[in-house]
């Protein structure tokens, strides 16, 4: 089975690949190779995965034992959930790799592999700590290992551990999202224990301005969808008595749709009545950041920005309100609260 890779992890792929892409040293004497591997980089920036396997393989025949190129190949591989791919490509990168830093990456992809593993085995765990252990040893000036390695030693308790991590990441000043993920993380260690939503901000077809900063405290059902999807249809008149059932002070839902057609997007919503947040994900960018890659798909964060449950698509024999009803008996539990 594909692991379904967590956020984070989508995130620091995409941050490495882009050191590592950089860091390439493509000869100049064999242009189809620079024409092959920047396909492949083009293609892994915008998200078509099959085609970056496809140039990065073209790539690497062209340049036999390109460690660039196998990282492409596994960077690409870990997006589309071949997790047994992921860990051979950088098994050969490190293998052929001209520095420590190239095999830093490569070391901290397999951690990747290994951490998103461990939602389901716990004792893949511990291997995810080691590799990320080696790439701070083999690169010790680059924040994100340091992150990678306080992760995985949240999930296996051993927070004193994480914490020295986490201060080392920010004494080496990483980018605003992964310091403010740190500071979170030291003041409430068991955060690292669950799925954190990564925050996200865009503005609505209604002008609304949105980020995950400013709903904190609201349960948030993110609605991922398009008008082509049957099934997505079909729930319409359930998020919409989802709106209706409870207050936007305590539950907001947030449509995000994958249309291609904006004039056909906007059609449907009104048609229908569809009167809550929507925005089109014209650029991928809401579904590369939760790894959305089926429709529908239902993600619901809660007011400490915890995913608590991901459903996707939709059960015949099942509502979307039923498959959500633990997490929305919290919102209830506040509503009753609140009318005490």
């Amino acid at each position: 089975m594909k692991p379904a890779f967590a956020w984070r992890i989508f995130c620091s792929t995409v941050l490495l690949a882009g050191l590592s892409l950089a860091q390439s040293q493509a000869p100049p004497a064999d242009p189809e190779f620079q024409a092959a591997f920047d396909q492949g980089r083009q293609a892994l920036a915008a998200g078509n995965y099959e085609g970056a396997i496809s140039a990065f393989k073209k790539a690497n025949k062209r340049q036999k034992n390109c460690a660039e190129c196998f990282l492409g190949l596994a960077i690409a591989n870990m997006h589309a959930g071949d997790s047994g791919q992921v860990l051979e490509n950088c098994d050969k990168a490190i293998s052929v790799a001209p520095g420590d830093s190239t095999r830093a990456i490569a070391h901290s992809l397999k951690g990747n592999v290994f951490l998103a593993l461990g939602k389901e085995d716990a004792g893949q765990l511990a291997k995810a700590e080691a590799e990320y252990r080696t790439a701070a040893q083999l690169d010790p000036q680059d924040a994100n290992f340091h992150m990678g390695l306080a992760m995985a030693l949240l999930k296996e308790s051993k927070d004193n551990e994480a914490i020295v991590e986490l201060k080392r990441c920010l004494e080496l000043q990483p980018s605003d999202a992964v310091a403010e993920q740190a500071n979170k993380l030291i003041a409430e260690p068991r955060l690292g224990r669950v799925t954190l939503a990564p925050d996200f901000h865009f503005t609505s077809m209604q002008g609304q301005d949105i980020s995950l900063k400013q709903l904190v405290g609201k349960t948030v059902v993110l609605d991922f969808w398009a008008t082509w999807c049957p099934p997505c249809r079909e729930s319409v008149p359930e998020l919409k008595e989802l709106t209706r059932k409870y207050p936007s002070g305590l539950l907001v839902v947030i449509s995000i749709s994958a249309d291609e057609e904006e004039k056909k997007w906007r059609d449907f919503i009104a048609k229908k009545g569809m009167d809550w947040p929507q925005y089109l994900d014209s650029d991928h960018g809401m579904r590369k950041l939760f790894a959305v890659n089926s429709f529908p798909t239902y993600l619901v964060i809660d007011g400490e920005g915890v995913v608590r449950k991901r459903i996707v698509g939709l059960n015949p024999q099942e509502s979307v309100i039923h498959r959500l009803k633990d997490e929305l008996a919290n919102v209830s539990a506040l509503q009753a609260e609140k009318k005490d």
